[in-house]
């Protein structure tokens, strides 16, 4: 964008003269009339008026030089941005993971990385699992906050939690005999304890309800569907409504109160639901989106 020709209109227009404007900005005065000609040919009319060795603006050029000053003006307001973003004081950060997640981690996140960088606004985008991939693939976030995918060559992905898989049961159910063991987050009891029980159970294509199909397969479980749905967040109402138990990670326990269900872990050994925050290998992090990551692991720890 070339802003010179409103540059030297205007420093001509307070001088009086193209000696004496030329002299200002430090150019030939041949120079400085070839470029206010210019101008004039790209306007279609004159912009000042040159009778009697006085220079002043034509109507035109009083047109020309108010739309100069605003886009100076403009030009400056958009340098300064541009510099409080290179300094991390403006701006925003795009982040992509699930509903789950928005809800239980990325409050505490914000606000952490807000206490480095109170300017940046953080964009939280919410999708299931299987769209938050191919939308961080397609370059749509900073950073994505999920589970480990099982073909990540298109990605850098950090380690920030393991989720352990736990039994939620309303508190209208009969206390399960459970005990402590070493390594899982709550009182442990048998799976074989939950057989014939009422279940609420997401879709099949869920990680979930595969982690939940292989438990009963290798314990020879039946268990009764009382409700199938699409969300944690649903999963956990509908236990909390008191419609059956559910398998579900730890973290899920801030969408209820130990008033609504309690949590056991199993005795059986489950496999973890590894998290990370993952990006595109060909979009280097930036300073700011670099600390966003690192708050993020140290939140989720």
């Amino acid at each position: 964008m070339n802003l010179k020709p409103f540059q030297y209109a205007l420093v001509l227009a307070q001088a009086g003269s193209f000696s004496k404007a030329a002299e200002e900005l430090g150019i030939s005065q041949p120079s400085l009339s070839q470029y206010i000609k210019k101008a004039e040919q790209q306007a279609g009319t004159a912009l000042f008026d040159r009778t009697n060795g006085n220079v002043r603006p034509t109507d035109a050029g009083l047109v020309y030089l108010e739309t100069g000053r605003k886009a100076l003006a403009l030009a400056h307001e958009m340098e300064i941005r541009f510099s409080d973003i290179a300094a991390g004081k403006s701006g925003s950060v795009i982040m992509g993971t699930t509903p789950f997640r928005s809800a239980g981690i990325m409050p505490a996140v914000t606000r952490r990385f807000r206490e480095t960088y109170p300017g940046i606004c953080v964009v939280v985008k919410e999708h299931n699992n299987s769209d938050l991939l191919e939308a961080a693939e397609k370059g749509e976030f900073d950073l994505c906050l999920t589970l480990l995918p099982e073909d990540g060559k298109p990605f850098v992905c950090r380690p920030v939690a393991q989720e352990e898989l736990v039994l939620a049961v309303p508190t209208s159910f009969p206390a399960l005999p459970a005990e402590p063991v070493r390594g899982r987050k709550y009182s442990a009891v048998d799976a074989r304890r939950i057989d014939g029980q009422p279940f609420v159970m997401v879709s099949e294509a869920q990680v979930m309800q595969r982690a939940l199909n292989r438990l009963c397969q290798a314990c020879g479980l039946t268990l009764t569907k009382s409700a199938v749905v699409n969300s944690l967040e649903a999963q956990i109402s509908m236990v909390r409504a008191g419609l059956g138990m559910a398998l579900v990670p730890t973290g899920i326990e801030r969408f209820c109160s130990d008033r609504e269900v309690v949590f056991y872990s199993l005795r059986q050994p489950l496999p973890r639901r590894k998290v990370v925050v993952l990006w595109r290998k060909d979009r280097p992090l930036s300073r700011v989106v670099q600390h966003l990551a690192d708050v993020m692991q140290s939140v989720c720890r």
